[in-house]
């Protein structure tokens, strides 16, 4: 008999539930669990089974209890996750990176939820795909539909792509294909830093592909020459052709990463201090300094780089969750080209024992569209 699965890429807000898609709970669920009010999650990583609540949605959405699934595994947004319905509403659930490679975890971690440690198993369930595009291939580069690449119409290209390619000095036309063949042409301009930008149709490419803020996608480059030739690859649609015959797959849409740096010289040190990695799990985590200064003239910004990064804007809803889980409220403002924490983080600093002069380690965490967390992760020795 197949097995019943369903893929879910995890969006900005995941941590507050999690859907069971349509088409598999009206044709694996509905009519025969609907007396259960929750489902069962257990993964390979421990023993532990957690209990999470089914509410709304006829009992597809899952509550309760799922929060406390995703802190354990240190989910993240891009992560994929494959849940097998096994009986009785119990969901084996196999965790991927945005890379789709497995994720594994330190057995000596597991028992501290507050100190997981994931590692990436480079093991593919599809070696044929893993060779045409794999995360270490230097014509391809895994990407994230920030709602700052489509508020400005452009895309920046990742460093260390554009260097393994000799494209640091390029600019003209480059055409983006999707795998039906279709083509968009649009501007390649290079930047300071080693960067370069797609600019000129991002947003329109982005629409007539179905890729939304917070989607993943894969680009490679197919085509050198005199025109640049980037093709896309979505990791759902690498998921759904490497998946065995005798296992049935449901997916849904795909998730998550990339935009602007500042490039002006009074910018130049505090990007190459934050930016510690390319890595877009690394950068939702930003370093703080208590400077005396913000302290007598009650003023915190927040990296720009940052903020740029994570499309965070004045419109943005913002809390501070200190290391007891008590939340406090903070108004983002802007100053210009840069944003400011209003009120709250005082008190923030305090509950977590900040001197003058130290610097704390906040994790970023998205409620929803709209709504973040700055989470307290630790203090900066």
């Amino acid at each position: 008999m197949a097995k019943k699965h369903f893929l879910q890429p995890l969006l900005p807000g995941f941590h507050t539930h999690l859907t069971i898609p349509v088409a598999f709970f009206s044709k694996h669920i509905q009519g025969r669990n609907d007396q259960k009010t929750t489902a069962k999650l257990r993964s390979d990583t421990s023993e532990k089974t957690w209990e999470v609540k089914k509410t709304e949605d006829e009992g597809r959405r899952l509550t309760d209890g799922w929060k406390e699934f995703a802190l354990a595994h240190d989910l993240r947004v891009g992560d994929v996750l494959i849940f097998r319905l096994e009986k009785d509403m119990t969901f084996h659930v196999t965790l991927f990176g945005p890379s789709c490679c497995e994720i594994q975890y330190d057995s000596s971690c597991l028992a501290d939820k507050n100190n997981i440690q994931r590692k990436i198993n480079l093991k593919k369930k599809n070696p044929k795909r893993e060779a045409e595009c794999s995360s270490s291939d230097p014509s391809c580069f895994l990407g994230n539909v920030m709602p700052s690449t489509l508020r400005y119409d452009s895309l920046n290209l990742p460093m260390s792509f554009v260097r393994a390619n000799g494209l640091e000095t390029r600019c003209g036309e480059i055409v983006l294909m999707n795998e039906k063949g279709r083509s968009w042409t649009l501007t390649l301009k290079p930047r300071q830093c080693g960067r370069s930008r797609i600019t000129g149709g991002w947003r329109g490419f982005c629409s007539a592909n179905g890729l939304k803020a917070g989607d993943l996608f894969t680009f490679k480059l197919i085509k050198r020459g005199a025109t640049l030739v980037l093709l896309l690859k979505s990791p759902s649609q690498q998921e759904d052709e490497g998946s065995e015959a005798d296992e049935e797959i449901e997916s849904l849409s795909t998730e998550s990463d990339s935009h602007d740096e500042e490039s002006n010289q009074d910018e130049k040190r505090r990007i190459s201090i934050w930016k510690a990695s390319s890595s877009p799990s690394l950068n939702r985590f930003v370093t703080l300094t208590l400077k005396p200064y913000n302290v007598t003239k009650c003023i915190l910004f927040l990296p720009k780089p940052f903020t740029d990064l994570h499309g965070i804007t004045v419109g943005t809803k913002m809390s501070l969750l200190d290391k007891q889980g008590v939340k406090w409220c903070t108004k983002l403002r802007s100053e210009g080209k840069r944003i400011r924490m209003a009120g709250g983080w005082k008190g923030f600093f305090k509950a977590n024992c900040v001197k003058t002069g130290e610097s704390i380690k906040l994790k970023l965490i998205w409620e929803d569209d709209t709504s973040c967390v700055l989470k307290f992760y630790s203090k900066v020795e």
